[in-house]
Formats: structure tokens, sequence, C-alpha cells
């Protein structure tokens, strides 16, 4: 091989090594959300930390829900006919677990951004709705009037609702968006299973070293799950993008496996509040 062939190879490994050295390293939108909770909630990444060494340990397990389900994205593009179909299921439907997601804007106050809400059967499927707050229809359309129609039964009077905390301080972030309102929520009997579990876990492991006896001091639901099931949810994704918009139908999905991540994460929420009614 000639010297001026040698010359020109060598610059040519030279300008490319030199370019894949400045091309900026992709980072995936998965490594970004753990930067962010590292930031953020350190504290959470240390404990998703222990939990996680218990269970590669075999000292617990998985979290995994007793019961099946089905789930509907409720927003601007769900059809009448199956808002129809679930306003029929919640006149039949008595107890609820409701729980709620917020959009994080960094330096900003986060925005409401998603209401999971699980109809409680005894013998039949759950079903799960995933309202999507922030793609919801304008107020005037035949599908923004179907989802308050829907709201208002379930908050209808003799209905129990279960939620990790106070119900009101879960919702009332909510109202802006006109599908309910305080006087909507005051129908319903209130049950706070936080509150519940504090009560049970401070009577029956009063010299436990994790006990909380001041009376703003809560259990976390991934605490709770773990010594009444002895298994680990995963809370990786909980400062997530949830104004995404979660349904493929609203076309808003960039990165298809972090929807499917953040989708299982909000499912499995309600599937905990609902292990712990049984």
């Amino acid at each position: 091989m000639s010297k001026i062939i040698c010359a020109t190879l060598t610059t040519r490994n030279i300008n490319s090594s030199s370019h894949h050295q400045n091309r900026p390293k992709y980072i995936s939108s998965l490594e970004k959300l753990d930067e962010r909770t590292k930031n953020w909630q350190p504290g959470r990444v240390k404990e998703e930390h222990r939990l996680k060494r218990l269970y590669e340990q075999g000292k617990c397990n998985i979290f995994r829900p007793l019961s099946s389900y089905r789930y509907y994205h409720i927003h601007k593009n769900t059809p009448i006919d199956l808002l129809d179909d679930l306003i029929d299921y919640a006149k039949e439907v008595k107890h609820y677990t409701i729980d709620t997601e917020d959009q994080l804007v960094p330096k900003r106050p986060s925005i409401p951004a998603l209401i999971q809400v699980e109809y409680v059967y005894e013998d039949n499927p759950s079903i799960l709705l995933l309202m999507e707050c922030m793609h919801l229809p304008e107020q005037n359309e035949p599908t923004f009037i179907k989802i308050k129609q829907l709201c208002k039964i379930i908050f209808s009077m003799g209905h129990t609702i279960y939620s990790w905390g106070n119900l009101v301080d879960e919702l009332e972030d909510f109202y802006q968006y006109n599908l309910f309102d305080e006087n909507d929520i005051s129908h319903v009997n209130q049950r706070n299973i936080q509150g519940e579990f504090k009560k049970y876990f401070n009577t029956t492991y009063p010299t436990s070293p994790d006990i909380k006896l001041k009376s703003n001091e809560t259990y976390s639901l991934q605490f709770a799950i773990l010594n009444t099931f002895n298994e680990w949810l995963t809370k990786r994704y909980t400062l997530g993008n949830f104004g995404c918009g979660l349904d493929p139908a609203l076309h808003t999905i960039s990165v298809p496996k972090q929807f499917m991540y953040m989708r299982e994460q909000v499912i499995e929420d309600e599937k905990e509040i609902r292990e712990l009614l049984i």
C-alpha cells in the first residue's frame, strides 16, 4: 500500500473518531426520568434501591395484582358509546378507588394531569378509568358533557370512595376542569386507607423502628404493600410525564416504551389500594 493511501486512511480514521467523540450522547427518556428523580427526590431513589436489593436477595416478591381488570382512557377522543356503557356500569357499582398524578413543570407549580378511577367489583374484573385531564374536549362538546355525567354518577350519594390520603386533598386541584366540585365529593362516603393503615400498623407493631407517631406523619403506599404483602412495587415512574397523553389514540407519544411503563405504573397504583381493602 502506498504512503499516500496510508496517510489518507489514517486521516479518515482520525476524522471519523473525532466525529463520533463530538456527537452528543443519546439519553433515553427513562434515563432522563431517573436523573430527575435523583435530583428532585433522592430519598425515593434510595428507598427504590433498598427494595430492589431485597427482591434480588429473595427477601420480597414483585407486586402482582390479585384481580384482573379492563382499562379505558377518557379524553377528547373517547367514543360516546363507550362513555354510555361506562355510565351504565357506574350506576351498578357502589365502591371505587381513586388516585391522581400531576404533570411536573420545573420551577413552576405542577399541573393536575391524570385521575385514575377503579370500579371495584366483588366477582367481576375491575374497570379502570384513566382520565387524561390535559386532553379533555371543549366543555360545550357532547363528549365533555358525557364525561361530566360519568363523574357525577361516580360521586353519587351512597357511594364509597377509597383513596390513599384525604380525598379532597387528592382532587381539589382538578376542580378547574369543571368535571366535579367540592359539593359532589361531599356526597360520597370517603375512606382514607392511608389513615386506616397507620392505625393498623401502629397498633400491630408499636415497637417498630419505622413507626410514625406524629399526626402529620404518614406511611407511603409502597411501605404499606411491602409490610402487608411482602411485595415490592417500583416507583420509578412517579415523576413521569403524565400529561403527555398516555393513550396512543391521542398520537402524542414519541417514546412507546416509556408510555407502556407509565401506564403500568398508574394501573398498579390503583391495584395496590384495592389489595389493601381485601
